[in-house]
């Protein structure tokens, strides 16, 4: 697919491209017009216009309408998002925001990422083993630094799954089938008596086999076995002493089960994979909806992975928080949190590891004029095993009128090392293999993020954000000069990231919608004080755009993302273009049928650097479908 970089910017931008991100949480003004209410960015409940910070909401309509089988899926559709798969299910997606893989994912606020990560990135979570769709209310995006109340670790920002809370008596189950033996089965049920609720959702998806197009437009399958089968249920159960407290159960559990295939340049033999993860929690809050509000939680993670050897985690935390009313204008939020992580890894560590990290934050909330907000915060954490620092942050926001607003915000960050960066050895023999180091400093420095929200007409939102990031001692698996398979992890670089985003919404009428955004980012390196240099792993521009038809039966969504200024020695094309159709029709209450065609052009593309002989090491799969059926009952 050929394409100039300036056509495909004024071609998004000017149609509006994109099928809406919609309100997911409302709250109605006095003129009635409603105002999105979020909680991530501040953790106290605050309009989105005024919170200083760029934030995108993804309602559970959203995730219906896109027919989104996943966080995964539904995040591609989000402005400033990049899910980056290496082709296969059974590797995982990872998740950036402005350019950046240091990201902090939660689940109803509680961390979930691994303290383990691995040598080959700084992804510490995998976005395939969120909780099913069904069960999330909605999805709140804060990209850029939020480190004083979820730790200074949230480079890029912060993805916070909030799912459903128990309400009327209801249920749904589906089912799908597709491409390359995929099967799909999922349910969800919920409901209330008295003040004891109870949600629930579970998924099953089975692929046999993938297929891609290289780059001379063969369409292949993937070498060996790359068939997997995953598993998922999560529930919440609520029991409420009265309208303002209570008690609150979570369990969340993911199975995967199949094969991975290295590559499909450098082929190896396919390997067995198995990922799980079983994490639960208990919550007690208070004063809901006040501004004296708290909570006090318990919560337990637990991961293991297996591929040529068993690698386990487990973290366990108590943490809590109290809001505080100084005045009218005026609201102070205090928390402490202590967490444990143990790992191990069979084959590649001497012994179990485990360490101790004991967090205490302050927040200040100030209304200083009725249209004006300043935002403070500091942040103590000590990781027993690594060092200990102070944090701090600001942000400002100014409210034009109840749909615009400005903001700026500063980020300090704090990131120790992961566990494989200290202990992970993999001794191959004649000098070659990984060979962590116990001595590592933890990562460092500033983000600064600045934006404008705006509608241009009743009918059209602009979203314009700008974000720049400063990272000292960043750690990275460098290889040896005189031995290209001996890697080391390291302080190896100094990294700054540099960008921005434009996004637009525009209600055609009552049955379309379009949208679009483009996103540029520029990551430059200095290894080793040798100068700054490009990442070739990053493309510097990204775009995406859908057009959405929708009335009483139909919805309908076309949804297509870009990229281009791919460096050729990290891609077999130095840009690519892909769109997803997917549609939905109600026959009545009970019955909707969906179909969803992914890469409709069937494009050559990998989102995953890598490369030989000009195709690609990680290809996305070929066109493919899946259509099926839900009931509601």
């Amino acid at each position: 697919m050929i394409f100039g970089k300036h056509q495909v910017a004024l071609g998004v931008l000017g149609m509006l491209i994109m099928g809406r991100v919609l309100p997911v949480w409302a709250a109605e003004t006095a003129d009635g017009n409603v105002q999105e209410i979020v909680i991530t960015a501040n953790r106290m409940e605050n309009k989105k216009v005024d919170t200083p910070a760029n934030v995108s909401l993804v309602s559970s309509e959203d995730l219906t309408n896109w027919n989104s089988r996943s966080v995964a899926d539904a995040l591609e559709n989000v402005p400033g998002v990049r899910v980056v798969r290496n082709g296969l299910g059974t590797n995982g997606a990872s998740v950036f925001l402005n350019g950046e893989e240091r990201v902090l994912f939660l689940v109803d606020g509680r961390r979930v990422n691994t303290s383990m990560g691995n040598t080959s990135t700084r992804v510490t979570f995998d976005a395939n083993t969120l909780p099913p769709v069904d069960l999330i209310d909605h999805i709140e995006i804060v990209k850029g630094g939020v480190s004083t109340v979820y730790g200074a670790d949230a480079v890029g920002g912060v993805i916070n799954i909030i799912t459903k809370s128990p309400e009327k008596v209801s249920g749904k189950v589906h089912v799908g089938y597709g491409s390359w033996g995929n099967q799909q089965w999922g349910f969800d049920v919920g409901g209330k008596k008295g003040r004891t609720g109870l949600v629930a959702a579970g998924n099953r998806e089975k692929v046999s086999y993938l297929k891609y197009k290289d780059t001379n437009g063969d369409t292949k399958k993937w070498p060996g076995q790359s068939n997997y089968t995953q598993d998922s249920l999560s529930l919440k159960l609520t029991q409420d002493f009265t309208d303002r407290d209570g008690l609150t159960f979570t369990y969340d559990y993911s199975n995967l089960d199949g094969f991975s295939p290295y590559s499909v340049v450098n082929y190896f033999s396919s390997s067995f994979v198995t990922k799980k993860t079983n994490n639960v929690s208990l919550m007690y809050d208070w004063n809901r909806n006040q501004n004296n509000s708290g909570f006090l939680r318990a919560y337990r993670n637990y991961n293991h992975y297996y591929n040529y050897g068993h690698m386990y985690e487990m973290d366990w935390a108590v943490e809590g928080q109290q809001n505080v009313a100084l005045s009218d204008t005026n609201r102070l939020l205090a928390g402490a949190e202590f967490r444990h992580a143990s790992a191990n890894n069979t084959f590649y560590y001497d012994e179990k590891k485990s360490y101790d990290n004991r967090s205490f934050y302050l927040q200040d909330q100030w209304e200083f004029a009725p249209t004006w907000q300043l935002n403070t915060g500091l942040r103590y954490d000590n990781y027993h095993h690594v060092a200990s620092r102070t944090t701090g942050s600001a942000a400002l926001n100014k409210r034009f009128d109840e749909g615009s607003h400005a903001y700026f915000a500063w980020n300090q960050v704090f990131k120790v090392p992961n566990t494989d960066d200290l202990y992970y050895m993999a001794d191959w023999g004649s000098g070659s293999g990984y060979f962590a180091n116990p001595n590592l400093k933890p990562e460092t420095g500033n983000v600064y993020t600045v934006g404008y929200d705006f509608k241009s007409s009743p009918a059209t939102d602009w979203h314009v954000s700008a974000f720049y990031s400063d990272l000292h001692d960043a750690i990275r698996w460098v290889a040896e000069d005189s031995n290209p398979y001996a890697y080391h992890s390291l302080n190896a670089a100094r990294e700054k990231k540099r960008g921005f985003e434009i996004s637009a919404t525009h209600k055609l009428n009552d049955h379309w919608d379009l949208n679009g955004s483009y996103t540029y980012v520029k990551v430059r390196k200095d290894q080793n004080g040798d100068g700054y240099e490009r990442d070739l792993n990053y493309a510097p521009n990204y775009y995406q755009f859908g057009v959405r038809y929708h009335d009483a039966a139909w919805n309908v969504n076309l949804v297509g993302r870009a990229a281009n200024g791919l460096s050729k020695e990290r891609y077999g094309e130095n840009r690519y273009l892909t769109m997803d159709l997917n549609a939905r029709y109600t026959f009545d209450r009970h019955w909707t049928g969906f179909a969803t065609i992914y890469n409709l052009n069937n494009a050559a593309y990998a989102e995953m650097g890598g490369a030989v002989n000009g195709q690609d090491s990680y290809p996305m799969p070929g066109r493919r479908f899946i259509v099926g059926a839900e009931y509601k009952f």
